[in-house]
């Protein structure tokens, strides 16, 4: 599946999320206390002292490269001496869908835990660009599973004329 559409898509997901490590996904500002920005990894205390760690966000850094993970593995998820391409396809297809309830599951989580971070420390939250990149990376991955699934057709129409 390398050379094909989908493999674009998916490493473009991987990109994407692979770059929540370095774009914070909310600013949590305490009036008079100062600004925390919230990543996937971490929350930093941002301000006048040098820049440094408050917390460790394990889980959604953990989801964070099981994604990465899912679309690498997707893209060479291929047997090449297989008689039929089409159970790799398939295979493929399912990781992908796993891969999707996987950025659902971590744009809800960093909700969470940026509703939560703000509720302990009663400050105010927006958000910032990182908080978009689990939609974009649905949607790459989307847009690969509707590759996936023209390929899939194309291999049936191949067996219907022989």
């Amino acid at each position: 599946m390398i050379q094909r559409i989908q493999s674009i898509f998916l490493l473009c997901t991987a990109i994407i999320t692979g770059l929540m490590f370095l774009v914070p996904a909310a600013t949590i500002v305490i009036p008079g206390e100062g600004v925390y920005e919230f990543y996937t990894s971490s929350v930093k205390i941002l301000g006048n002292q040098p820049e440094h760690y408050m917390a460790t966000n394990w889980t959604s850094l953990i989801l964070n490269i099981l994604i990465i993970l899912m679309a690498i593995i997707t893209i060479f998820a291929r047997k090449p001496k297989a008689k039929s391409v089409k159970p790799s396809l398939l295979l493929q297809l399912r990781l992908c869908f796993v891969n999707l309830v996987f950025m659902l599951g971590m744009l809800a989580l960093m909700w969470l835990q940026i509703h939560n971070v703000s509720k302990e420390l009663n400050a105010e939250w927006s958000v910032n660009t990182g908080f978009i990149f689990p939609v974009v990376g649905m949607v790459l991955t989307w847009l690969a599973i509707r590759g996936i699934i023209k390929d899939i057709t194309l291999l049936k129409s191949y067996d219907r004329v022989r």
